[in-house]
């Protein structure tokens, strides 16, 4: 993501699109070619960041395997808190905010606003979990980012709202800059330098917030099988799925175990492919 977010800011300086100093992140990627890098890499990014969350999600399942109820309910509640994340984020690189600004700021409140939400949780969870599948420690850690990040988003917020009210108390009909630039007489240029900062410090508690996560994942082995039901894909399957095929070959091996399996049964086949 840092990447990606600074690839898209030299390529908009040197384009001469935005200021150099502190523009917003969407600034940076809002006109030609730097917002076709920035949407389809932040598309990747998304998708990325989500099946984290879902990898997360997975391993405090295996974790926990229902035996803890309050744990069951505060993860799922979890994933969907970051998949709303994750999709704000889907927005944002979709809808720049040039374009249809009403949609990219939903995203953005969205994709900040849920992924703060989720750091606040994660951290709860973590501290819950401690000290039966965790330390005490990395919840902190994730409590100090989480913090970090929610100071950031509240600073985002009222500072880009003073910014915009103190221009519009001089230029009441004009729309409020995008991007904005210390060239012109702006007033409330400082207000967003500040909300900008913020909104970069922000990025990269999200940053750090993911790479929490590496330590746990280590401990991770995710697998995908592909079981096919027939030997002919133009056959249609005697089941309806593997849980059926396997109780059908038990039960043919208990009740006449000389008898071979018919040669639909015998083609079944179990490919793992490790992640």
């Amino acid at each position: 993501m840092r990447m990606i977010v600074g690839a898209s800011y030299v390529l908009a300086v040197w384009q001469g699109d935005v200021d150099p100093v502190f523009p917003y992140i969407s600034s940076s990627g809002d006109h030609r070619p730097e917002s076709c890098f920035f949407s389809m890499m932040l598309n990747l990014c998304s998708f990325l960041i989500m099946l984290i969350i879902y990898l997360r999600y997975s391993l405090v399942v295996e974790l926990n395997r229902d035996s803890d109820h309050l744990l069951r309910r505060l993860n799922i509640f979890t994933l969907v808190v970051g998949m709303t994340g994750g999709i704000g984020m889907f927005i944002v690189a979709n809808f720049q905010e040039s374009a249809v600004i009403t949609v990219h700021l939903t995203g953005a409140f969205l994709c900040f606003g849920c992924g703060c939400f989720y750091m606040l949780l994660q951290f709860c969870l973590t501290i819950y979990m401690c000290p039966l599948y965790n330390s005490r420690r990395i919840g902190f850690i994730r409590g100090a980012i989480a913090i970090s990040a929610i100071l950031c988003f509240i600073t985002v917020l009222s500072f880009g709202i003073a910014a915009s009210n103190e221009f519009h108390k001089h230029y009441p009909d004009l729309p409020t800059p995008r991007p904005w630039s210390r060239k012109t007489n702006q007033p409330g240029y400082s207000l967003h330098c500040v909300s900008a900062i913020a909104e970069w410090c922000l990025a990269i508690c999200n940053v750090l917030f993911i790479l929490s996560f590496s330590r746990d994942f280590e401990k991770l082995r995710v697998e995908l099988t592909v079981q096919p039901l027939v030997s002919h894909l133009d056959h249609s399957p005697l089941w309806r799925s593997a849980t059926d095929l396997n109780f059908i070959i038990s039960s043919e091996k208990v009740s006449v175990p000389k008898k071979p399996l018919s040669k639909t049964s015998s083609a079944v086949e179990r490919v793992v492919v490790k992640l």
